[in-house]
Order: structure tokens, then C-alpha cells, then sequence
């Protein structure tokens, strides 16, 4: 009975329940103030526009798990973006897989990059990823002159048209499951597995903790370097199509220069528990994370309030999440010392 009890306990007092809690009761103290946002139609529309956020936050949260810090993610996206429209168009083939996987491969090749240099070199990851995210970008624009696509081929909209199921609401209303909810939620699942069950998530975690134990444990540092940084790209040309699906053109500028993508992503991760000195993080818990700064913009709108002021909460939320953070590291240490004596 003892046993159930303190099982119990971990699981309220576990990040992601507290997260999930405050979901629900923001959701309805908006919905009494207006009733369309707990209607499905709304929450099927927060599930589909955060699906871009939530794919990025996946690779995001793993770098921070292994005590890094990837800012360079949206010019990749918008390289991968910009070079797998462009190709496919030019060479007059492909489908809407292939550009998955060409802007994907495309996506971890920049990425693996990132990786090489913060093993080889030793330097903080912050000051590399900015590095870089300059230079892909500005190697977007001079040299492989991506140029403004304002059509793109047919079946990045018809994509964007399919869902996995559909229904009529009692308004008369068809709604349906997108295709890129999907999407995410199988990608969530596969980082899952990974961190859950194989040695590399094992690595990542363990690197986050300490590298120099993780060395000493027989982690191949390289690898997992490798891998963590290729992870990200890769998420991050594949949201890059989302994003093309999504809005049906190619535009060099318009994910590099989205500096509240970049906060909502960051945000989202650290408010879903990740801590930002590696070690700790779950799949759920940035799902969670995304889904909570989505409704939290959504509920904005649907209010009447200028978005302007959308930057000032989500800057806000991602203060307060790290402040939270660093106040349960604490909390931690001072349980340890207490065992300790």
C-alpha cells in the first residue's frame, strides 16, 4: 500500500502531470471566457500549426539533454528548405516523400557540421551555432542564390488537404486530422525510442551529466556528437517542408528572420522540463511544452489581444520556466546534502 502510494506521489509531482494539469485548467478558464477554444476544430487547428514548432523542439530538446545549445537550427531549415524546392522543380520529378527526405538529408549534412566542429575544436556550442547559422544562410543567399517561390508544385498543397480521418461537427463543420500532427507524433515516438532504448540515448543523457564521465563510461563521444547534431538538422529540414506545405512558398528570409519561431522552440523545450544544463528532458514533456505556448497564443487571439504582445508572454513564460529549473536543481542539491549528512 506504502509502495502505491509513493508511486502515486511521483507521478502528480512529475514535471509533465503538473504541465499537463495546468493545461486543462487553462484551457477551460479560456473556453469560459470564449467557448471556441475547447471546440475540436480549434484543438485539431493548435495540434496542425504547432506541428513545425513541435518537430524542432524534438531535435532542440535532445541537444540540450547532452548540455548544448543549437540556435542555428532555423537557417537550416530554411537551406534545406530553399535548395530541395528549388532542386525538385528544376529537375522536374519527386513527390512529396522525396522532399522530406532530400530537405532531411539535406538538413543532418549541415548539422553533422555543427557537430564536427563543437567535438573537434571543443568550443561552446552557443558561439558555433551561431557561427554557422550565419554562414549557411549567407551561402544560401550568395552563392546558391535560392531565389523567392511564390508557387510551388501541387502536391506540397495537396499534402497539406489530407488528413488521417475527418467528421462533421454539429455545425456543420468538416474537420480533419492533419497529416502533419501525424507526422509529429511518429517523430516523437522514434526520439522516444532512441533516448528510451539505445545506447546512444543512453550517451546523450550521460553526456549532459558530465562528459568526461561519459568518456570514462566508454560512450564514443564522437558518435554521439555526431549524432545529436545530424538529429537536429535532420528534424529541422523536414520542418522546413511542413512549412512549405503549410504555406506554399519558399521564402529565403522568412524562417531565418523568425526570431519568435526560435524563442517559441526554446521556450517550449525548457518549459517542457528540459533543463538547460543537460542531463535531464522527455519526449512528453516538450510535447506538452508546445502544445501549452500554442494554446497560450491561440487563446490570445481569440481574445482580442494585439499580437504584439504574444513575444512579451512567451519571453516571459521562458523566464519563468528557467527560473523554475534552476529553483528544482537546487531543491535537488539540498536533498542530496541532506542524505549525504
Amino acid at each position: 500500500m506504502q509502495k502505491q502510494q509513493q508511486i502515486t506521489s511521483k507521478l502528480l509531482f512529475r514535471h509533465e502531470t503538473i504541465l499537463f494539469i495546468i493545461m486543462i485548467v487553462f484551457g477551460v478558464v479560456v473556453n469560459s471566457i470564449n467557448p471556441a477554444f475547447l471546440k475540436v476544430e480549434n484543438l485539431f487547428d493548435i495540434l496542425k500549426t504547432s506541428s513545425i514548432t513541435g518537430m524542432m523542439a524534438l531535435g532542440v530538446m535532445v541537444v540540450m539533454i547532452s548540455s548544448g545549445m543549437d540556435i542555428s537550427f532555423t537557417a537550416i531549415a530554411t537551406v534545406s528548405m530553399g535548395v530541395t524546392v528549388r532542386m525538385l522543380i528544376a529537375l522536374d520529378k519527386g513527390n512529396i516523400v522525396v522532399a522530406f527526405l532530400v530537405a532531411g538529408i539535406i538538413g543532418a549534412l549541415l548539422g553533422c557540421i555543427n557537430g564536427f566542429l563543437v567535438y573537434r575544436f571543443k568550443l561552446p556550442t552557443l558561439i558555433v551555432t551561431l557561427g554557422t547559422s550565419s554562414i549557411f544562410h549567407g551561402l544560401l543567399l550568395s552563392i546558391l542564390k535560392i531565389p523567392y517561390l511564390y508557387t510551388v508544385p501541387g502536391y506540397y498543397s495537396d499534402f497539406s488537404r489530407l488528413s488521417l480521418f475527418t467528421f462533421t461537427t454539429a455545425d456543420g463543420a468538416v474537420v480533419g486530422f492533419s497529416y502533419l500532427t501525424v507526422l509529429l507524433f511518429v517523430m516523437a515516438c522514434v526520439v522516444w525510442l532512441i533516448l528510451r532504448f539505445t545506447m546512444v540515448g543512453r550517451g546523450i543523457y550521460a553526456i549532459g551529466g558530465s562528459i568526461e564521465a561519459a568518456k570514462r563510461a566508454g560512450f564514443n563521444i564522437l558518435f554521439i556528437q555526431l549524432f545529436i547534431y545530424s538529429f537536429i538538422g535532420f528534424v529541422s529540414g523536414v520542418a522546413s517542408i511542413e512549412y512549405v506545405v503549410m504555406f506554399r512558398h519558399v521564402h529565403p528570409f522568412n524562417m531565418m528572420n523568425m526570431m519568435n519561431m526560435m524563442l517559441n522552440v526554446i521556450a517550449a523545450v525548457v518549459l517542457g522540463g528540459t533543463s538547460i544544463n543537460g542531463g535531464t528532458g522527455t519526449v512528453l514533456g516538450t510535447l506538452f511544452g508546445v502544445w501549452m505556448i500554442y494554446m497560450i497564443t491561440n487563446s490570445l487571439i481569440l481574445m482580442g489581444i494585439p499580437s504584439e504582445w504574444e513575444s512579451v508572454v512567451i519571453g516571459f513564460i521562458l523566464i519563468l520556466s528557467i527560473g523554475v529549473n534552476a529553483y528544482q536543481k537546487s531543491l535537488r542539491k539540498v536533498e542530496v546534502k541532506i542524505i549525504e549528512s
